[in-house]
């Protein structure tokens, strides 16, 4: 019988394989080995599509926009960057015009999400020409605008078509020019199942007042009475069934009982509430029995406290009242404590994703670490964890490792299953009294990974399994849009070398924040994507 070689196979099973190549370097590559493997490649090369505009390179978007580029129509999320230039002058207009040409050559009904990433408003025109030619859209914005287009935007023709596939709506508003567009994204997206709501009127010094904007406690703020004004009264609507719900820079002092009553925080899975004053008075409002949710997978909270510890409070009945966490995120700032282990522990069963910080004040020494005793507790009981993001104990680059710091490593013996491991606390050089240069920084901070992946190692031959421990990380990204390395950030991966007389053992390899995702741990290190209150770079020079 003849053997089969790759190109033998069918389509549909090289489509299979080549689903696996998420590198787009390695998917391009596959592009230009023969017509049919072009064919099936580009799908995936082409799936997302990250451009920057406004730049010298703009030229080249000719020859990405050509009909014959067949890889257009598979485009499906596109997102668009101000690119960073020395010379700004006439840098939106370009930019505007490069958008332009972008959605007037793209093929018809194919995106599902667009977006404008930099927090400068968005040209009208290139809005409402995205909303004629694009009505396939699943993920939508309410964006700061030139010029308000609603009554244009309104008259395009089967307006209410452009949403009937709409499942997410990302809304920043940060005037009442958009306060009043997000209105009319909610009230034309009959089936959203997620929501992020990010406040931006302190960034761009709204001359509305705080107490207009936000609910009081006789009467809803200009918030919630523009955006959900098709719902009111609020006591007689049907709720909201959301599965997401994200709330930034919201204050929900009086708001928190106003939410609960638009939306369904039952069928919610994921509540992710950042920087929102009040806060605690939210968690407080889905500790009732009539308002808890049913199934929450995804927990995100971070959160300035205040003297009273109130959200600290809210916070750890809130976890003991709620069960099934898979993805938690709690990041504290003026804190006097880390959150109860018990709150933790309770959802050893599920947890697969721990990223838990605390800080007395916004200083980057001074993150609060939790006791061996409690660590311990986690990690026994947590024992599908996959990613941990926390504190550990100080040691030193020069000396011996402190005990307290091996008692930490020991701890994660019992997680089987970690892949990712993000300790956000600089080792220092004590006894030393200058600080090393970064270069020697980076290379005793190579050395530490090292042992940590040997021990993880030793752990799992002690345990009779592999140790699965891919990625060690110190410090914590900075980065939310910017799509280059983090400075605050250093990441180690387990490689493997081959020693002068041919034996094979694994080493640790520096890597950049971004490449990083195309490593074997691949999505299981998303955990370092997010951006703590606490970041600061190694104590070098």
């Amino acid at each position: 019988m003849a053997r089969i070689s790759f190109m033998d196979l069918s389509v549909d099973v090289k489509t299979l394989i080549l689903e696996h190549i998420t590198r787009p370097t390695d998917l391009k590559n596959v592009c230009i080995t023969c017509k049919q493997l072009h064919e099936i490649a580009v799908r995936f090369l082409y799936h997302e599509v990250t451009l920057d505009v406004g730049s010298s390179n703009d030229t080249r978007l000719g020859a990405f926009l050509s009909p014959r580029n067949i890889g257009l129509k598979h485009i499906r999320k596109l997102d668009i960057y101000l690119a960073d230039v020395l010379d700004k002058c006439n840098q939106i207009n370009q930019a505007n015009f490069a958008i332009r040409m972008i959605l007037e050559l793209l093929p018809e009904n194919i995106l599902e999400k667009f977006s404008w990433h930099p927090w400068s408003p968005f040209n009208h025109d290139n809005l409402i020409l995205l909303y004629k030619k694009q009505k396939c859209m699943k993920w939508m914005e309410g964006i700061a605008l030139e010029k308000n287009c609603l009554k244009e935007l309104q008259a395009i023709p089967n307006f209410e078509q452009t949403f009937q596939h709409v499942r997410k709506l990302g809304l920043y508003p940060d005037s009442k020019e958009v306060l009043d567009l997000c209105h009319v994204l909610l009230k034309n997206s009959p089936k959203v199942e997620k929501i992020t709501l990010h406040a931006s009127f302190e960034e761009n010094e709204s001359p509305i007042e705080p107490r207009e904007l936000n609910d009081s406690s006789i009467e809803p703020g200009l918030i919630t009475s523009t955006m959900f004004n098709h719902m009111r009264p609020f006591d007689k609507c049907t709720p909201l069934a959301l599965k997401d719900i994200t709330l930034q820079k919201i204050n929900l002092r009086y708001a928190a009982s106003t939410y609960c009553k638009f939306i369904n925080f039952r069928s919610v899975t994921s509540i992710k509430v950042f920087a929102c004053a009040g806060a605690d008075a939210l968690l407080a409002e889905l500790s009732r029995s009539a308002l808890l949710p049913d199934r929450l997978e995804t927990l995100e909270f971070k959160h300035d406290d205040n003297n009273e510890q109130d959200g600290l409070g809210a916070l750890d009945g809130f976890m003991c009242l709620v069960s099934g966490i898979q993805n938690l995120t709690i990041d504290l700032t003026y804190a006097k404590s880390l959150p109860a282990a018990a709150g933790i522990i309770r959802h050893g069963k599920t947890l697969k994703q721990l990223n838990v910080h605390a800080s007395r004040i916004e200083d980057c020494d001074e993150e609060l670490v939790y006791d061996y005793l409690s660590f311990s507790q986690i990690c026994k009981e947590c024992t599908l964890l996959e990613q941990v993001s926390v504190a550990f104990p100080a040691v030193s680059v020069i000396r011996s490792k402190q005990d307290s710091f091996i008692n930490f490593e020991n701890c994660l013996g019992d997680l089987p299953n970690v892949v990712t491991l993000n300790i956000t606390t600089w080792p220092n050089n004590q006894p030393s009294s200058s600080r090393l240069p970064r270069k020697v920084y980076e290379h005793l901070l190579q050395g530490l990974a090292q042992q940590g992946f040997e021990r993880s190692a030793s752990h799992a031959v002690a345990q009779k399994r592999s140790s699965k421990l891919a990625i060690i990380a110190w410090g914590s990204s900075d980065k939310v849009y910017d799509r280059e390395d983090s400075q605050n950030q250093l990441i180690f991966v387990k490689g493997k070398q081959i020693d002068p007389l041919g034996n094979e053992k694994f080493t640790a390899v520096q890597i950049g924040w971004c490449l990083r995702k195309f490593v074997d741990a691949g999505p299981k290190s998303d955990i370092l994507d997010f951006s703590l209150s606490r970041s600061c770079k190694p104590p070098c020079r």
